[in-house]
């Protein structure tokens, strides 16, 4: 009798056990790709010309870890518009760089979310791209913008059960369920509310923590990222539910141009900015409160504009976030608009992959 107590007592402790690391791999998903250095991911977009992203792409393949090429919209009815660049999936597979493609929106459509034959619809579609294409997975961008008094933050469970059902899916087949977010501090609650982060992280390999824009187009003019703020958001996530190793810091190689002192601004690609101050002689100055450089011109018709941009100075302070809360990496909007010593940031902090 006494055997069989230890043995039946035995046995209970190994269920215990199981049913323990079973919740623990239920509250946020373990890496299906741990890397030895923190990751250098990238998103690209078609644009040809000058800031398209496939020369970036060649010229840093060393560098980088991962891309997220955004060449897949989801339409109201579920199908998907898509845009694949056969030289860049080819390219990026001789380099040994992941193939993670950027899923988003066509409009603020939430019948993704609503209706359950257009979400399956979606989620079935999605799965046959990456089959055919033999992916490493997809990045989830849903942003909704709110039109008139519709708040998309009611469909917060659903976007939930969208990435539990999606994941269930990529995961059984050994692919990596992706997801980007907005922060949550200081944005507005109808759009970032729609992120549960706890409710998310279970069914998320990694997510971009879209840390850009606090100021932007519609707004006055003022810092893209501020570091206080972006530290605050990386918090913010972590407290709320996402694990350090899910968290990869977006990172914005952009600024905006503004009417100074009012709003009406317009996107300029890093390298852009630098060639305009360049060509021009134009004194730039750095923020101490924002941690992030910003000038004053005039332009052809005497208008007084400010520019605030984030470039590869912000790079550095951005990745000493990464590394002071251990994030997963950083997360860059996007190939072709960073400037000369961008990359040169990264390796000096990481070296090449």
């Amino acid at each position: 009798m006494k055997m069989r107590s230890k043995r039946f007592f035995a046995s209970l402790l190994i269920l215990a056990l199981a049913a323990t690391a079973a919740w623990g791999c239920a509250q946020a998903r373990k890496p299906l790709f741990p890397a030895a250095r923190p990751g250098v991911h990238a998103f690209y977009v078609n644009q040809p010309g000058p800031t398209d992203s496939f020369p970036s792409l060649k010229l840093h393949a060393n560098v980088l870890n991962e891309v997220s090429p955004l060449w897949y919209h989801v339409k109201k009815d579920g199908s998907l518009i898509e845009e694949p660049v056969p030289a860049a999936i080819s390219f990026a597979r001789q380099q040994g760089i992941r193939i993670v493609p950027l899923i988003n929106l066509v409009g603020s459509q939430d019948a993704v979310l609503v209706d359950p034959a257009v979400r399956d619809r979606t989620i079935a579609n999605i799965v046959n791209v990456v089959k055919a294409n033999n992916y490493d997975g997809v990045n989830i961008d849903f942003e909704f913008i709110p039109e008139g008094n519709k708040d998309f933050s009611l469909d917060r469970d659903q976007l939930t059960l969208f990435m539990k059902l999606l994941s269930g899916k990529l995961h059984a087949m050994g692919k990596k369920t992706d997801m980007s977010v907005l922060p949550h501090v200081q944005v507005s609650a109808s759009m970032s509310g729609i992120y549960d982060y706890g409710g998310l992280a279970p069914y998320v390999d990694k997510v971009t923590l879209m840390c850009y824009d606090h100021s932007q187009g519609s707004s006055p003019p003022g810092p893209v990222a501020p570091f206080a703020w972006v530290e605050t958001n990386i918090k913010t996530a972590i407290e709320q539910g996402f694990r350090p190793w899910q968290i990869c810091l977006g990172v914005a190689t952009y600024g905006y141009d503004w009417p100074a002192n009012q709003t009406g601004g317009f996107s300029l690609p890093t390298k852009s900015i630098d060639e305009q101050v360049s060509m021009k002689g134009i004194p730039v100055h750095w923020s101490n409160q924002y941690q992030e450089p910003y000038y004053s011109y005039r332009d052809s018709y005497g208008v007084e504009r400010e520019v605030w941009f984030e470039n590869a100075a912000t790079l550095q302070t951005k990745i000493d976030l990464v590394k002071k809360y251990k994030l997963k990496g950083i997360c860059i909007w996007r190939l072709g608009f960073e400037d000369a010593k961008f990359w040169d940031t990264i390796i000096k902090n990481w070296g090449k992959r």
